[in-house]
């Protein structure tokens, strides 16, 4: 199994990689900015969670395993790596019309980026820049150009840009529907990946019912990281197909249950000025487009 399927949390690569390069925990805690018990915490989490020693503390001095230094090593070239990216798409940016999208982490990992060739093949003179939202759209989009945002019903008729209705399932991938079963009809006990901080959750799918004892649990503060663990074969995750319709249309997600939540509202694509620049609405309305050509291939296939 690839590691980075493993660990807990991707904070836990960036003290390993500090506290190994700098060869010291209280140099790392400096260069990251937190305390040294909170590297040395980090650290220790991320041992016993591996079950491997990746440093020996001898007194002052501090050396790597041969683990250590393989993560260590391994870890750096990966940031180096993503850091050159950027600096080429922060290079890129300054030659193109900069669009800023303020929109959730899920819809931007699982939606948005998945076709972001078909994006630049239609607007090759543009640059995204993204201010992500890890649980629910809401809120001024300060300064951004474009905000994905929930309306209810009544201001949904109002409002331009509208991008897809609120709707959410259960999913799963087809691997794990076949080993675990549907929702409602387990064949081993369940886990349920839950988002933290959101309005609905699992007992709206039991009607309100105690859910069985036997589920496991693992919440997450960020949205793209409950479709992950769904797509990575270990749990059950609730599917706003606002996010993963392209996840569902491919095969890599499937439903686990027949129930479908409808609220009622609306997401919308809404401008961040009353004059919106011209290649801010081209871009909007591609991307309305998108979700409704996805809409209309969710509802062909019976999916929704």
């Amino acid at each position: 199994m690839v590691l980075r399927r493993r660990i807990p949390s991707s904070n836990s690569l960036f003290v390993v990689e500090a506290a190994a390069r700098l060869g010291s925990f209280s140099r790392a805690s400096e260069e990251l900015n937190i305390t040294q018990p909170a590297v040395s915490h980090a650290i220790a989490t991320l041992e016993k969670y591996l079950g491997q020693q990746l440093f020996v503390r001898n007194g002052p001095r501090l050396s790597l395993t041969e683990n250590g230094k393989r993560l260590g090593q391994a870890t750096t070239r990966a940031f180096a790596s993503i850091e050159n990216v950027i600096v080429e798409m922060e290079s890129t940016a300054q030659r193109s019309e900069i669009v800023t999208l303020s929109v959730s982490t899920g819809m931007a990992t699982h939606w948005l980026m998945p076709r972001y060739s078909q994006f630049l093949e239609r607007f090759p003179e543009a640059a995204l820049q993204f201010q992500l939202m890890p649980i629910r759209v809401y809120g001024p989009l300060n300064g951004c150009d474009l905000g994905l945002r929930m309306a209810d019903p009544e201001e949904s008729r109002r409002l331009d840009g509208r991008f897809a209705p609120e709707r959410i399932m259960v999913v799963c991938s087809p691997s794990y529907l076949e080993e675990y079963g549907t929702f409602e009809n387990p064949k081993k006990p369940h886990t349920l990946a839950n988002l933290s901080g959101h309005p609905v959750d699992w007992t709206d799918f039991t009607g309100g019912a105690v859910l069985d004892a036997s589920c496991r649990r693992l919440v997450f503060s960020d949205y793209s990281v409950v479709i992950d663990t769904a797509l990575r074969g270990l749990g059950l995750a609730l599917g706003w197909t606002s996010v993963i319709s392209k996840l569902m249309l491919d095969g890599q997600l499937v439903k686990a249950s027949d129930l479908i939540i409808e609220t009622g509202r609306a997401y919308h694509l809404v401008t961040g000025s009353n004059e919106p620049r011209p290649l801010v609405v081209a871009v909007r309305d591609w991307l309305v487009d998108q979700m409704l050509e996805e809409e209309r291939a969710l509802v062909a296939r019976g999916i929704v």
